[in-house]
């Protein structure tokens, strides 16, 4: 049997490689990853928020749904039924990044350097606890992105429970143009709008109301 021409083989080698080049790059998109943010240095104090001595406040572990506690941000495309974005993922753990968050912006909301995460154990008894356990935090098929939390206070020596609340926000719907980074900011935002209320309960307890 007569071999081909080496000129097609050298051309056959020369396809092979550009195909394998286009399927390494090219159209083949790479993960981006995301994490949430607090709100800006120089945000004002709530209302009433203790300065002389300063509130503090211990931060409970943040507890996920299995379904959330995943690399993938997670979407919710029908009623019953979510998505795993493969190539939008978390640049770390999600529960960890939503308890340093909380940190930060109730540390500012709140006017106090006295925040301690659970994990790390305060020298001294706190004046509240936060303890929060999310039920929903995702973008809908309405293209809003809800979060929905149990959370509670504690207070005193013994860590009495002494406020409990259900809160249910949702974000205003984002354009279908917008891309995963729309959807991460209104996830930061709806978090900002749920530490402003804990803020607010944090105060209202010292105060005994």
């Amino acid at each position: 049997m007569r071999r081909p021409p080496a000129r097609d083989w050298i051309g056959a080698a020369l396809l092979a490689a550009a195909l394998l080049a286009g399927c390494a790059g090219g159209d083949t998109p790479g993960t981006r990853f995301y994490v949430l943010s607090a709100l800006p240095e120089g945000t004002a104090a709530v209302d009433g928020a203790r300065r002389d001595p300063p509130l503090a406040l211990d931060i409970a572990p943040v507890r996920l749904p299995q379904y959330l506690a995943r690399p993938q941000i997670v979407t919710r495309t029908a009623g019953n039924e979510i998505a795993l974005e493969e190539y939008h993922q978390w640049g770390g753990n999600l529960a960890k990044n939503m308890m340093r968050v909380l940190a930060r912006n109730l540390s500012r909301l709140l006017a106090t350097p006295e925040i301690t995460l659970f994990s790390r154990r305060p020298p001294a008894p706190a004046d509240a606890r936060l303890e929060i356990e999310v039920l929903e935090f995702e973008r809908g098929p309405d293209r809003r992105v809800r979060l929905s939390a149990q959370w509670r206070l504690r207070a005193g020596d013994d860590g009495a429970p002494a406020l409990a609340r259900i809160s249910e926000r949702a974000s205003a719907p984002l354009p279908p143009e917008a891309g995963m980074q729309a959807t991460v900011s209104a996830m930061s935002d709806l978090l900002a709008e749920l530490s402003v209320e804990v803020a607010n309960a944090v105060v209202a307890l010292e105060r005994g109301g």
